[in-house]
């Protein structure tokens, strides 16, 4: 018999999870994957499992970002101020879980909240919430540097607000503090649920280094798979030392010293990892599940999937074959290209001594720091792609087919003024030359392209201001002048 395809949410987290879809299972599941104890029997028990079952309601085609629900609850009743837009579901729902609660009686709220093991922390960043105040009107914090008998006498003031006072004696501030508190961790349960609900599970073949997990996935076409990287990072200790405690009852083991973040990117030629995306999590059930969608998803956009800044293809393309209508061609003028040079020369102005021009290599030699190549700093400040060690045109002159070849792998197509200024640069003679030399040469390459007046050099700069020409830009002054009088009027790459 072929097995029924989950429709419901619960169904859902529950094959993610990996765990029966029963309500004391899959409660306990949720919980772990968000870093929090399970719940203990009773009502505390049974509030989870009728949260999750609210927010069974939700149809599978609805996604809520991240933290949604838990963000509106921190807020609740009023909404929370977002950008992007807090989405209405995320209101509803959290009215749907703020009902499980408002009904119960004080005595309710402290037997859920130890059943929760809900922290001293949690409460009282709650009560601050509603009260715009601290219990004692002091500040929430102590000085780091004070001596361990204040911390301790204001985390007595601060933190213990219940003890020895029974829930029939308690303020209506702080049963709304416990009742908000419950909400928060409601919903930050049920943030998880949706997450996990939403996407399809795209496990990996995580293996153990010494920093912590890693995972590669091939795709067809990439010279390098995707990788993803699990790595455990300390929590630095509160400055209350029962921050983490809970309210009522005993510690359910450790407070928790240890965050997850996962990254996600791929190596470059020379075999250089860049990390493209990264997040951090409560646990290591988290960061995986985060790395692993973020894994599938770049897999599954992979032909136009670039790297963040770098605007390196995961998927190459054939230079020869490169289409126009690629969606992900980007063109890189010369518009572009003086910019970045003129705030060359603005930083050079600043870190040299008067009379000192520096000087700019237009490739670097074998092994040595690119960022010493005029060529790698241009590309580089334009979020262009630059050839690497390992790549084959990384020691290539501009002017050669073989760079040329390594943009267009990349998408990267150059208008012919650019193209003429890049091949140019090399011009003005080997080794280290000032800044105005190379770029006198490179300009005067760009000019000949097709005349002072050519349309081309119109289009990709912008008109001449009255009384210019343009061999005037081949001093940094006047090339500045023509930037600012032309500001949005170039070519846009």
């Amino acid at each position: 018999m072929t097995p029924s395809v989950p429709t419901s949410r619960l169904e859902l987290a529950a094959t993610a999870l990996e765990v029966p879809a029963q309500e004391a299972a899959l409660a306990g599941a949720v919980c772990a994957f968000r870093g929090y104890p399970a719940p203990g029997p009773g009502l505390a028990s049974r509030l989870v499992g009728q949260a999750l079952t609210a927010l069974d309601q939700v149809p599978i085609d609805v996604h809520l970002y991240v933290h949604d629900l838990k963000d509106t609850a921190q807020k609740w009743p009023a909404l929370p101020v977002t950008l992007p837009t807090m989405p209405w579901q995320a209101a509803t729902l959290v009215d749907d879980l703020a009902a499980l609660l408002t009904a119960l009686s004080p005595e309710q709220l402290r037997e859920a909240a130890e059943g929760l093991a809900l922290t001293r922390g949690e409460v009282s960043l709650v009560y601050r919430f509603l009260t715009d105040d601290w219990p004692t009107g002091i500040r929430p914090l102590p000085d780091p540097v004070a001596q361990p008998e204040e911390r301790r006498a204001r985390e007595a003031e601060l933190l213990q607000m219940f003890d020895h006072v029974a829930p029939d004696a308690w303020t209506s501030e702080q049963a709304g503090a416990v009742c908000k508190a419950l909400l928060v961790r409601l919903a930050s349960l049920g943030d998880a649920l949706l997450r996990v609900s939403a996407l399809a599970p795209a496990p990996l073949d995580w293996q153990a280094d010494g920093a912590g997990l890693t995972a590669r996935l091939p795709v067809p076409g990439a010279p390098q798979p995707l990788e993803a990287h699990v790595t455990a990072k300390p929590v630095e200790p509160h400055l209350f030392a029962s921050w983490d405690d809970p309210v009522w009852g005993h510690p359910q083991g450790a407070a928790r010293r240890e965050y997850w973040e996962w990254n996600v990117g791929w190596r470059s030629a020379g075999g250089v990892f860049h990390n493209d995306a990264q997040s951090s999590e409560a646990t290591q059930a988290a960061a995986r599940f985060g790395a692993e969608q973020t894994l599938a998803a770049y897999a599954a956009q992979a032909p136009t999937v670039r790297q963040r800044l770098r605007n390196r293809l995961l998927v190459p393309r054939q230079p020869d074959r490169l289409a126009m209508g690629d969606p992900v061609v980007l063109v890189l003028g010369l518009r572009q290209l003086l910019e970045s040079v003129l705030d060359e020369y603005r930083s050079e102005s600043r870190r040299s001594e008067p009379g000192d021009g520096g000087g700019w290599r237009v490739l670097p030699h074998q092994g040595e720091d690119q960022e010493n190549s005029l060529v790698v700093i241009l590309l580089d400040n334009c979020s262009l792609p630059y050839p690497e060690l390992g790549d084959s045109a990384n020691d290539a002159d501009p002017a050669s087919p073989a760079f040329v070849d390594f943009l267009r792998s990349h998408a990267v197509v150059l208008t012919p003024p650019a193209r003429a200024y890049l091949a140019g640069l090399s011009q003005a003679g080997p080794g280290e030359l000032p800044l105005r030399r190379r770029h006198e040469a490179a300009m005067r390459a760009a000019l000949a392209v097709g005349g002072e007046a050519a349309d081309l050099l119109v289009a990709d700069t912008g008109p001449l201001p009255d009384g210019m020409a343009w061999i005037d830009l081949l001093d940094p002054a006047a090339l500045e002048e023509f930037l600012d009088a032309t500001a949005g009027g170039g070519r846009e790459g």
